[in-house]
């Protein structure tokens, strides 16, 4: 009985922690309106930050402590580069853990397209260089990161986008608009939605109640209140019918019809037939499918891949998904890992798992999150008070 409340307690406190969100991140793909965009941008203010009390560092795949643990906060390594906090200012470091660029912001993104974006002290936004330099002036009220060369910005009530000399290059117009993705960005006006390309112009007229990027050549679209697909240039392909539908991958996409999800190819012929709660693309050419609280794996042929049900899955990281089933011996639902072929690789064994990065994945243990390689055997023991996935060969820890 002691056994099963510590393993809850793992649980429990390993999802409060591992999974609480950054203060100063944003979902890049987020193209909500404005007071969603502003409430998860900007951190509290500089007074608001108190000196944590268990500090963070970073280890290699060893184990080995190659960053000491110094700072109050950290993200990951992208790029070279690291955000750290310090008290309330952020900064950046390399891999060396010096501060090529000392704390002095009130917020700070990774760098991406080559620029980081940075808030001030003046509640402006900038983007500066890999030597700390303004390339792009804080004087943005809101702006977020580059995609494929251009980012978005608010002004006036309206979405645009600047490039990479901060100069507007399409002007702020839009009631919402996406980041781009493959030279397309999704907007709307007058409460529907069409696509524009780099230049401005539009591609797609907003004639849509709901649009998806174009995935496998085709765009999912609603239009009075069914949904069907396009093709980049707006014309029906599948013509709307379904009451819910998802994005196509490796030519399938799961469709909601009368109240059950069954998968269907681009010539609508059915390959998962309609008599599931729910059907997504999980990765390595298979989909996770529910059925009376069951979890299975269906390759795209529509057969079933699984030997054994499951409470819950996970997509695939690198040919590795995590599985939920019942631990007869502990009488409590665990996780482990599933290869790419549906074999276990571990037991139901752990309080949680997470994806594999860089092959290595955290996992739960009795004692705290360790991590573990595509065998499943343990690496490094759990030692840390928190710990996030490996990137860019380092993977940063919070030190009891």
């Amino acid at each position: 009985m002691k056994l099963l409340i510590r393993l809850t307690f793992i649980l429990l406190f390993t999802f409060i922690w591992s999974c609480k969100q950054d203060t100063n991140t944003t979902d890049q793909g987020n193209s909500t309106l404005p007071q969603s965009f502003k409430n998860s941008t900007l951190p509290p203010a500089d007074t608001d930050f108190e000196e944590a009390k268990f500090k963070w560092g970073y280890i290699d795949k060893t184990g080995s402590i190659v960053i000491k643990a110094q700072f109050d906060d950290t993200r990951n390594f992208k790029n070279g580069m690291a955000v750290i906090r310090k008290k309330g200012k952020w900064g950046f470091i390399n891999k060396s853990g010096k501060q090529v660029i000392p704390a002095q912001f009130k917020a700070a993104w990774s760098f991406s397209d080559g620029l980081a974006r940075v808030l001030t002290f003046d509640e402006k936004i900038g983007f500066i260089d890999k030597a700390g330099n303004f390339i792009i002036p804080a004087e943005f009220d809101l702006v977020e990161d580059f995609h494929e060369g251009l980012a978005r910005y608010y002004e006036l009530g309206a979405f645009g986008f600047i490039d990479k000399t901060g100069k507007k290059v399409i002007d702020a117009k839009f009631d919402q608009v996406s980041n781009f993705k493959n030279g397309l960005a999704k907007f709307k006006y007058i409460g529907k939605y069409g696509m524009i390309d780099q230049t401005g112009q539009e591609v797609i007229a907003p004639s849509f109640e709901f649009l998806s990027y174009v995935k496998n050549g085709l765009a999912r679209a609603r239009q009075n209140g069914k949904y069907g697909f396009i093709d980049s240039e707006g014309k029906w392909v599948i013509t709307p019918k379904y009451d819910e539908a998802k994005d196509f991958a490796e030519e399938r996409a799961p469709v909601l019809k009368n109240g059950n999800y069954g998968m269907i190819d681009k010539n609508e012929q059915t390959i998962i037939p309609f008599e599931f709660e729910e059907i997504w693309y999980t990765g390595n050419q298979k989909w996770a499918v529910v059925k009376d609280g069951d979890y299975q794996h269906f390759n795209q042929d529509g057969v079933s891949t699984s030997s054994n049900n499951y409470k819950m899955l996970y997509s695939f990281s690198e040919k590795m998904a995590g599985y939920q089933a019942y631990n007869p011996r502990y009488k409590v639902d665990l996780w482990g890992f599933l290869n790419e072929n549906g074999e276990a690789v571990t037991p139901p064994q752990f309080g949680l798992v997470w994806d594999f990065k860089e092959g290595l994945a955290r996992a739960a243990y009795q004692e705290g999150i360790g991590f573990i390689n595509t065998s499943g055997e343990l690496v490094l023991a759990p030692k840390w008070l928190d710990a996030r996935d490996f990137s860019e060969g380092l993977a940063r820890v919070q030190m009891k």
